[in-house]
């Protein structure tokens, strides 16, 4: 059984991470098995070794197309292997398949056909851009190519080509009730199942992001000294990486889940067009009550969306907070530089860090008068320098530049 899965330009790289078994994979589905994942293989490699986004990126600017986020940037047709093809024919179902695949949407707008064998039931990711010719022009136009009627004829072009390479009939058109490999009942529980998992998922993502954003609200944001505002910007720092973790993967369920919630309407008009479906009244009851799932699930989804919306604007206003933090801080550390203390505060930071909150009584005094010195040496400077330029100019308005010689010295000034 094939169908396909349209992509929009915020579900690409979660649908490659998931082709390509990238870091993350394990999120788009817990069946994964890591052991067997040597096996999987690209079709399309050679015609297109691009890295997909970059292979995106470059089709798409040469394609007309209307510059929005919500177009379908691509599609990911899924062709599963039926159970009666013997396992000596195996590849060369798949490679049959990608053969009528290229054939059908042209090789130039292939982005990548990977092969996995390391699920429950090996299968086919045929993805392409979705680019139809109109009076010469190319243009990036989904609706166009997966209509209705392209729909209906899929699974039996599909059959009679790989009829004719094989050699049979695969049983490609419904294994799930055609061979009695799965009723509607069974298919039922299992995409149940599937989206428990997911949810589960985004609680628990969620509920990892509300103690991020609850630790996040028990900082003090405008402490006193130099060294309590550089360890609350370090810690801004590390809850910012643990929001974005947590926000990634919260963005990667969703998708997840929309991709189970669009897979499950298509089998149920699947269904809805067969003509057992239309004769038992149970199986209409079950349908309907699948409909209402969904419903449910795409509310669901919106609620999640919403929270993610909200997270967003709570990392925003982290953002901010630290970069308000690195300027106080920088405008600290350029104060210190202008008294000539920059050695002093590095010896004070290292004490201070040897043993927290204890320093020896004779080390602070003895810093202290080293401190003391320093800041005599540039007082007495700067007398100098302003009694010579009151001699020099003495009807001229005084002003000072501080330059910086490095990154570390702001000592030299400007009269």
């Amino acid at each position: 059984m094939a169908h396909a899965q349209k992509i929009k330009k915020q579900g690409v790289i979660g649908l490659v991470i998931h082709c390509e078994r990238r870091e993350g994979c394990e999120l788009s589905n817990q069946d994964i098995d890591k052991s067997r994942t040597h096996l999987n293989y690209n079709l399309a490699c050679d015609i297109q070794p691009m890295k997909p986004e970059q292979f995106l990126k470059k089709r798409i600017s040469e394609v007309k197309h209307i510059k929005r986020d919500d177009i379908i940037y691509m599609v990911d047709w899924i062709v599963t292997l039926p159970k009666d093809v013997p396992q000596e024919d195996q590849e060369k179902f798949f490679e049959s398949t990608f053969q009528f695949l290229t054939q059908k949407y042209n090789q130039k707008n292939v982005v990548s056909a990977w092969v996995h064998n390391d699920e429950a039931t090996p299968h086919i990711h045929f993805s392409f851009i979705p680019v139809v010719e109109i009076d010469g022009i190319e243009r990036l136009k989904c609706k166009d190519i997966l209509t209705k009627k392209e729909l209906k004829r899929f699974h039996p072009d599909l059959g009679a080509f790989l009829e004719q390479a094989l050699g049979y009939m695969p049983s490609i058109q419904n294994n799930a009730t055609i061979n009695g490999n799965r009723t509607i009942k069974e298919l039922k529980q299992q995409e149940d199942l599937s989206f428990k998992k997911s949810l589960e998922n985004i609680y628990k993502h969620k509920e990892a992001t509300q103690n991020i954003i609850d630790e996040a609200n028990h900082i003090d944001y405008n402490p006193s000294g130099l060294l309590e505002k550089t360890r609350t910007l370090k810690k801004c720092n590390q809850i910012i990486d643990g929001l974005k973790y947590s926000l990634n993967q919260y963005q990667k369920e969703v998708i997840g889940l929309t991709h189970l919630v669009t897979i499950q309407k298509e089998e149920l008009d699947m269904y809805r067009s067969m003509p057992l479906a239309k004769q038992l009244k149970q199986k209409e009851e079950v349908i309907h009550h699948l409909y209402s799932s969904i419903d449910h699930l795409e509310q669901r989804i919106s609620y999640e969306e919403n929270q993610f919306q909200r997270l967003r604007e709570n990392y925003d206003e982290l953002e901010k907070k630290n970069d308000c933090l690195k300027e106080n801080v920088n405008l600290y550390k350029q104060f210190i530089s202008l008294l000539g203390l920059d050695k002093i505060f590095k010896r004070f930071k290292q004490m201070f860090q040897k043993e927290p909150n204890t320093i020896n009584a004779y080390d602070l005094k003895e810093l202290y008068h080293k401190a003391q010195n320093a800041i005599t040496r540039v007082i007495s400077s700067l007398k100098e320098k302003i009694h010579y330029f009151e001699e020099k100019h003495p009807h001229e308005s005084l002003e000072i530049t501080i330059q910086s010689k490095n990154d570390r010295q702001y000592r030299d000034m400007e009269l």
